[in-house]
């Protein structure tokens, strides 16, 4: 599909270059025009100069003067030449080119005057008049002269061959002029076109650059930073109202959770034991999606600052493993930690450590009983770190992967298996870009899902 400056480039081209054509039309054929015009008006001259001649030596005399009436020129007229024949058609005064010439209807000269025709005789063109005259004893006669229409044509081709070059020369302009001007035109645009493509959640505070003329492109942008203005105060008041709900309910929270926690430990009787301890379950996930609001309001609203220092990332992720040793035995899972080196890099410990957190957790989750999870550290070439967690089981469906990362997404397989709020690996990516690293997924369905997360190591 061509672009809108493509198609402004190619209209102004078309439409100049169907112009130029038109008018070297209309100059080539009125050029034609008047040269022929000329051609005959010179014509004429020369036939008149001839038949005043002619009738002047007839009238003194029974013969003609061919030398005298050979000198008779016309200015504008090249190959000059002359035939005379009576009203029975035979030949007065003989040439031997234009006796090779057809002759028009001697009824039309006699009753028209004159006849004029071009034709092509051996390889040259000429202009042909034939005229009717009487000298005083009555005799008609009628006088055939011709000229070489050889300059015309040549000053005709000069001309179709100087068009030739002028127009696609003409059209080269005006597709340069087109662009540069279209660039121009459209430079404003683009620019705005590129600081909206980089506004987003995060950044809702960036305006779109307005041009200095007051046109229709200044008052598109105008109203795009107004819906920007519109839609970052809807973002605002939908962070205020999640980060105040957020801490609202947290509070209470901690209270019911701390209660029931009481009261289990007064029961006796196991089945009202096993509904509390559903219910502390429960309040527990509803504990993780308020810290994850929390967490998540924080990042957009650019709170969210590292506490940066050296940290011993392979110390790090024994810690991890440690942490999440509990929840593997319950599911029968083993973790292997695999640790190529000590390594240090500078890092928020914390916001890492929940990073891999909940990794692990996702991988016990996602895993079956008796299977094992393996936590990989190594050392990549360029100065960088790779962090691997691995574990067996579903897999991740290859229409999921593009979206595993963006917030409360979850897949409709898992869904209803598996409890959670789609915002760990939300908050995951955005804690590791913070730190100036990357996280990706790779799975094979029904055999392995692959999370890594890479980060710059300290520059030896």
């Amino acid at each position: 599909m061509f672009s809108i400056k493509s198609k402004i480039i190619l209209a102004y081209t078309l439409v100049f270059g169907l112009m130029l054509t038109v008018f070297a039309f209309i100059i080539y054929h009125s050029t034609k025009e008047a040269a022929f015009l000329k051609l005959n008006t010179n014509l004429k001259a020369y036939s008149i100069s001839l038949r005043a001649e002619i009738e002047d030596e007839l009238d003194d005399s029974a013969s003609l003067n061919l030398k005298r009436l050979s000198s008779i020129k016309s200015k504008g007229l090249i190959g000059e030449r002359f035939q005379l024949f009576n009203i029975q058609g035979n030949i007065i005064i003989y040439d031997s080119v234009l006796s090779k010439a057809s002759m028009p209807n001697m009824d039309k000269i006699l009753n028209e005057s004159y006849e004029i025709d071009r034709q092509k005789i051996g390889h040259r063109r000429y202009h042909i008049l034939w005229s009717k005259f009487e000298t005083e004893n009555d005799s008609v006669y009628i006088l055939e002269t011709a000229a070489s229409v050889k300059d015309v044509f040549d000053e005709l081709d000069r001309l179709f061959y100087l068009f030739i070059i002028i127009i696609p020369a003409g059209l080269i302009l005006t597709g340069f002029a087109a662009y540069f001007i279209s660039k121009a035109a459209f430079k404003p645009v683009n620019q705005m076109a590129e600081t909206a493509k980089n506004i987003s959640g995060v950044n809702l505070e960036q305006r779109l650059e307005l041009p200095r003329a007051k046109d229709e492109v200044r008052a598109l942008g105008e109203t795009l930073n107004e819906m920007i203005e519109r839609i970052d105060n809807a973002f605002r008041s939908q962070k205020r109202f999640v980060a105040n709900a957020s801490h609202e309910i947290r509070t209470p929270l901690t209270v019911i959770q701390t209660e029931l926690e009481i009261l289990e430990k007064r029961l006796n009787d196991n089945e009202s034991k096993e509904s509390i301890k559903n219910a502390l379950s429960e309040i527990e996930d509803l504990t993780k999606l308020t810290n994850s609001l929390l967490t998540i309001t924080k990042l957009d609203s650019s709170e969210t600052k590292l506490n940066i220092s050296r940290v011993r990332i392979d110390e790090l992720l024994a810690d991890c493993v440690q942490a999440m040793n509990q929840s593997a035995i319950k599911k029968n899972t083993q973790l292997n930690l695999s640790i190529e080196d000590a390594i240090e890099i500078n890092a928020d410990k914390e916001k890492l450590k929940s990073v891999f957190l909940n990794l692990i957790d996702n991988a016990i989750k996602y895993s079956p009983e008796c299977s094992s999870v393996s936590i990989i550290l190594e050392k990549l070439n360029d100065n960088k770190i790779k962090v691997s967690v691995e574990n067996t089981g579903t897999g991740i469906s290859p229409s999921d992967i593009p979206y595993i990362f963006n917030r409360f997404y979850r897949s409709n397989e898992i869904r209803s298996e598996v409890s959670g709020s789609g915002l760990g690996l939300a908050i995951a990516k955005e804690v590791v870009e913070l730190h100036r690293g990357e996280i990706k997924a790779e799975s094979k369905v029904g055999e392995k899902t692959i999370f890594s997360v890479i980060l710059p190591e300290i520059n030896a």
